[in-house]
């Protein structure tokens, strides 16, 4: 590649943050973006992702150089956890938007799963024979799915990475009686992001967010969210406990909080000392943030003293 050449990034894609799928459903990290040194164009663009599943990829982020025939890394990862793509094989996932959120039920006048109450499908007897599967009171089971009822909704695994536009918000409003919402597994990636969803729900009460690689939180809002009374942050890439410091003093009222596989063996620090001088962003005192707190999964979270963490 000549000197000369000038690429073009996309900037909606960003190295150590991004979140990624391909068309397959496996999901990943964006750790790279650029040319890649075995590739025939030394100008097209790849993405370089490590996956969450370690087994997805198949090297672990150093390629031989086509032209060279050394070896160059372009990130690191595990063995088998990286690979390059084209940006035409990988999303960034979608909006939480109030249609994605009515296509997870089934509309009342939707035609019937089982009509007559019988299934489309046969079980086979001991005897080798056919038998019906009968499904009773499909329209009582759907009459108490529907959103304008229901208190909770699973969100799980469906890609969505950033909350729906400024056109679609008005949309949500249908919405704001919802007290549990379950958004594990997702590709949520900005705590800004995760932020503007939760104020979308002000009766929330329970919040699951695990499994989204968030990274850590720089500020957050003294008793935004007061009602918030369960939330799940497992496998979310934390770092920092001040992280959930900040958290706890925008949700007083916590009670159970799951942060199991976060990295949070800076406590003591984080307790004793603010790295801010602004007042209002500077952590709590850990007895006063977590004043309700009656269970706590601290499961591999990096600590290691009884006395010092």
């Amino acid at each position: 590649m000549s000197e000369d050449t000038i690429i073009t990034l996309p900037n909606n894609l960003i190295p150590n943050k991004t979140r990624l799928r391909d068309p397959s459903g496996f999901t990943g990290t964006l750790l790279y973006l650029g040319p890649v040194a075995s590739a025939k164009s030394s100008t097209e663009i790849y993405a370089g992702i490590a996956w969450d599943d370690v087994t997805r990829g198949k090297h672990d982020g150093s390629v031989i150089c086509r032209r060279t025939n050394q070896i160059v890394r372009h990130f690191k990862c595990g063995p088998t956890q990286g690979s390059f793509l084209r940006l035409n094989k990988v999303d960034t996932g979608v909006e939480l938007t109030p249609e994605l959120m009515r296509g997870r039920y089934v509309e009342p006048d939707a035609e019937l799963v089982a009509p007559g109450n019988l299934l489309p499908h046969v079980a086979k007897t001991s005897g080798g024979r056919d038998k019906p599967i009968e499904f009773w009171g499909e329209l009582k089971i759907r009459n108490r799915q529907q959103l304008e009822v229901v208190e909770d909704i699973s969100l799980r695994m469906l890609g969505i990475a950033r909350p729906c536009g400024d056109k679609e918000k008005a949309g949500m409003e249908e919405f704001r009686h919802l007290k549990g919402i379950d958004l594990a597994a997702n590709l949520l990636c900005d705590w800004e992001d995760v932020l503007e969803i939760l104020r979308q729900f002000p009766l929330l009460e329970n919040v699951s967010l695990a499994s989204n690689r968030i990274n850590d939180l720089v500020s957050a809002r003294e008793g935004e969210f007061s009602l918030i009374r369960s939330l799940n942050l497992n496998n979310c890439n934390i770092g920092s406990f001040r992280t959930i410091q900040l958290l706890g003093k925008s949700m007083p009222k916590l009670e159970e909080l799951c942060v199991a596989h976060c990295d949070l063996s800076d406590i003591g620090a984080c307790n004793s000392e603010c790295s801010t001088d602004d007042e209002d962003d500077k952590p709590s005192a850990l007895a006063e943030v977590f004043q309700n707190i009656v269970l706590l999964d601290a499961s591999d979270c990096h600590l290691t003293s009884w006395e010092k963490q």
